[in-house]
C-alpha cells in the first residue's frame, strides 16, 4: 500500500474527531469557516447568466478527445445559437493541467435535444476537458492530489474536512458524527492572488435498502504566506446514492483576462448538467450559469 493510499485511510478518524477541540498543537494547515450566508446555497434565488467573454457555447469532452458535447449558453435560444456557429468553427481546448490546443468543429449533430460534434486537428486532439468557440480565455493549471506530496495531501485533507464539519447538518441530523471521505481535491494559484482549494466530500448512511449520501462541495482560499484555509463557497446535497447530485471540476480558466472561473460537471445519476462559477472582486465564488440537465 502506498503512502498516498494510507493518507486517505486516516480520513475516517479525522472526520470522526473534526468537531471536537484538538488537545494537541494545531497542524501547519489550519482552517477557518467564514460566516454562512444564504448566498452559499446552490438553491439561493440568483439570476444566472453566462459570461459573454467565454464565447457563445461550452464544449465538453465526450467519449474520446475527438468528440465534443456542445452546450448552448442560452437554452431559450439554443437552436438559433447553434445555427450561428461558423462551419467550420475554430475552437480552443483546455485541459485540467493547463494544456491548450486548437481544433476545428466542422459540423454539429443534434439528437434528442443534445448537440455533439467531431473535432478535426493535425495531430488529432489529445485529452482535454472543456473548450470554447472564440471568447477570451486563458488556462489555469490545476494540481490534483496525485501531484502533491503525501504530507501536503494530508494537511489539505484535514483542513477541508474541518471546513466541512463547520457547515450546518441536514435538519434531521442524520449524518452527525459520521466520517467524511474526501473524493476529489484540487489546488491552483491565482496570479498575484490566493491559492484556491476545491474539494468534494461525502458521508454515507449504510442502509441496505436505501443507502443515503451527503455530498459537500467546498471552495476555500489561502492567501500568500498564510497557513489558514478560509471557506469561500460551499453547497451541500442529500439523497439516494444513485441520484444524489455530485460535482466534478472540469477545468479552471481565466475569462476576459481578469475573472478566475471554474467549469463544473454536475451528475444527477440519470442526467448531467454543467455550470460556470466565477470569483468576484470581493473574493467570494458564485455560480453564474448552469445548463439544463442533459438526458443523453
Amino acid at each position: 500500500m502506498t503512502l498516498f493510499r494510507a493518507t486517505w485511510m486516516v480520513l475516517g478518524l479525522v472526520g470522526a474527531v473534526a468537531c471536537e477541540r484538538a488537545k494537541s498543537p494545531p497542524p501547519v494547515e489550519t482552517a477557518t469557516a467564514a460566516p454562512i450566508s444564504p448566498a452559499d446555497s446552490a438553491k439561493a434565488a440568483t439570476a444566472l447568466s453566462w459570461d459573454a467573454s467565454a464565447g457563445p457555447v461550452l464544449l465538453v469532452a465526450s467519449a474520446t478527445p475527438a468528440e465534443a458535447m456542445v452546450i448552448p449558453s442560452d437554452s431559450a435560444s439554443a437552436t438559433s445559437q447553434l445555427a450561428s456557429i461558423p462551419r467550420p468553427a475554430s475552437v480552443t481546448l483546455f485541459g485540467r493541467n493547463g494544456s491548450v490546443q486548437s481544433a476545428e468543429l466542422p459540423k454539429l449533430t443534434e439528437s434528442g435535444g443534445c448537440a455533439t460534434g467531431t473535432l478535426h486537428a493535425a495531430p488529432p486532439p489529445r485529452v482535454w476537458s472543456v473548450g470554447f468557440v472564440g471568447g477570451v480565455i486563458e488556462p489555469i493549471a490545476l494540481d490534483s492530489t496525485q501531484s502533491l506530496s503525501p504530507a501536503d495531501s494530508l494537511r489539505l485533507v484535514v483542513a477541508v474536512t474541518r471546513l466541512a464539519s463547520a457547515l450546518p447538518n441536514d435538519p434531521a441530523g442524520r449524518f452527525v458524527g459520521l466520517p467524511f471521505v474526501v473524493k476529489d481535491l484540487w489546488r491552483f494559484t491565482i496570479a498575484g492572488g490566493p491559492t484556491v482549494v476545491i474539494a468534494t466530500l461525502s458521508r454515507q448512511i449504510n442502509q441496505e435498502a436505501t443507502p443515503l449520501q451527503e455530498h459537500t462541495f467546498i471552495i476555500a482560499e489561502r492567501r500568500a504566506k498564510d497557513t489558514t484555509l478560509t471557506r469561500a463557497y460551499s453547497e451541500r446535497s442529500y439523497g439516494l446514492e444513485e441520484t444524489i447530485e455530485s460535482d466534478e471540476v472540469l477545468a479552471a480558466v481565466m475569462i476576459g483576462g481578469k475573472t478566475p472561473a471554474l467549469v463544473l460537471s454536475r451528475d444527477y445519476g440519470e442526467a448531467t448538467a454543467f455550470s460556470l462559477m466565477e470569483r468576484g472582486i470581493d473574493g467570494r465564488w458564485r455560480s453564474v450559469w448552469r445548463s439544463p440537465r442533459r438526458h443523453c
